[in-house]
């Protein structure tokens, strides 16, 4: 007979049915975070893969089926894919000078949803003022097309970035990936946006993942090498500090590099998240001190379970757009490349994010000291949905066109120490 003692408890019977937090999870129309996130603007498409005059794109962001497209004069516009006469999708449609033309009975709408021929009707429509497509503010920065999806009285600022500011005579904006599926829209994945920013919130899976357990992914020397204990598991806890910042979370990693004169320098790895949904990584590969910030990334969610990510990098230097691609490759292969067995031997971040399931189970996590930027993170964006349904400006509104985000993102000197026999050792007595 079996005793009480003897039985393990510890077994997966009898669970609670798993759950997760849709007040931050959630992100259609009406919902908190939904409404949270219609209050900035949002990367759709890139500019220089937008081409004026051509066949329309279908995307979907919070919840919202829509299409992008540029008329032949040049100007970006975002509507509603359902045409308001009959509900057809205007992603058939044809893009002409002014506008774009549903397939099914001719209507003709600008970028801003004014319904301008009406084909099949009398005088091109007597009453076609009346028929006004849905439509959202557009506007292009840093070689992107952003919308706005909130309310138009409180439409903000589209905002500035110092990292992507001021370029030189000799840069360039690179923001369209090179993969033909996702050079206009954005790379896509089916997992919650969340799953992708947390992540940039979460510096411990750097050591883990891309290094110990997959070997260096993302990670080269460059004119800079990073130090063995910069991956070493055992010493990343004493290493790393989170704090607010004015934009979001910060978390920074210290080490120390030793030269060949003894010197030994101190540095500091830094990585910034600008809510709600922007975050900033260094030149992984080239790697170099104390050098301008000249990337940032956007998490856009397409609806609770999917999103696309968007880029953009100031750069004289073409390769530097290819370390980028490198960068989120595994293997040496785009990660739609690899196979199972090469995704289970060398995993990287879309598989551990993928694999948390299209959004995270909240009630299934088990969290540690290592996710004190995630835990931060959650917070603030809880607060960002609580500031708006309390009719307040939420964090990093813009209202003020002169203003520019600091980005504090990249790989900084802290300071130098001289050789250990250069010290004084009497020095204090």
């Amino acid at each position: 007979m079996t005793t009480t003692s003897e039985i393990d408890t510890g077994t997966a019977y009898g669970r609670p049915k798993p759950s997760y937090n849709a007040r931050l999870r959630e992100v259609g129309p009406g919902t908190p975070m939904g409404e949270a996130l219609r209050r900035y603007w949002h990367p759709v498409a890139s500019s220089e893969t937008l081409v004026a005059g051509a066949l329309p794109q279908k995307t979907r962001v919070l919840g919202e089926d829509l299409v992008v497209f540029r008329d032949g004069q040049g100007n970006p516009g975002v509507v509603i894919e359902r045409c308001t006469h009959r509900g057809a999708s205007l992603f058939y449609g044809r893009v002409e000078d002014d506008g774009i033309r549903c397939c099914y009975h001719g209507w003709k709408f600008d970028v801003q949803g004014h319904c301008i021929e009406q084909a099949c009707e009398p005088a091109l429509g007597r009453r076609r003022d009346a028929a006004r497509q849905p439509w959202y503010p557009v506007a292009e920065r840093y070689g992107l097309v952003f919308v706005y999806m909130g309310p138009p009285e409180l439409k903000p600022e589209l905002p500035r970035y110092d990292a992507l500011e001021n370029p030189a005579e000799d840069e360039r904006y690179f923001a369209s990936w090179p993969v033909p599926h996702a050079a206009v829209l954005g790379m896509p994945a089916d997992f919650s946006w969340l799953n992708v920013y947390e992540n940039s919130a979460d510096p411990t899976h750097v050591t883990w993942l891309h290094s110990t357990h997959s070997g260096y992914q993302m990670l080269g020397t460059g004119t800079f090498g990073y130090p063995e204990n910069f991956f070493d598991p055992a010493t990343i806890a004493d290493r790393l500090t989170y704090e607010r910042t004015d934009h979001g979370v910060k978390y920074t990693q210290r080490f120390e590099i030793e030269g060949e004169d003894g010197e030994v320098t101190e540095y500091s790895f830094d990585v910034e998240q600008h809510l709600p949904n922007v975050f900033g990584l260094a030149d992984y590969v080239k790697v170099t001190p104390d050098q301008r910030p000249d990337q940032l990334l956007w998490v856009v969610p397409s609806d609770d379970t999917t999103h696309r990510l968007f880029f953009s990098i100031r750069t004289n230097d073409h390769e530097r757009m290819v370390r980028f691609v490198i960068g989120i490759q595994q293997n040496g292969k785009l990660n739609h490349e690899l196979t199972d067995e090469e995704r289970q031997r060398f995993p990287g971040d879309n598989e551990a994010q993928g694999s948390q399931g299209a959004i995270t189970l909240d009630s299934e996590e088990t969290l540690a000291t290592g996710d004190r930027g995630v835990v931060m993170l959650r917070r603030m964006l809880l607060t960002m949905a609580d500031d708006v349904e309390a009719g307040r400006d939420p964090i990093n509104i813009i209202r003020d066109t002169s203003e520019v985000h600091h980005t504090q993102s990249g790989l900084f000197t802290i300071g130098k120490r001289p050789a250990e026999a250069d010290v004084d050792a009497t020095a204090g007595i």
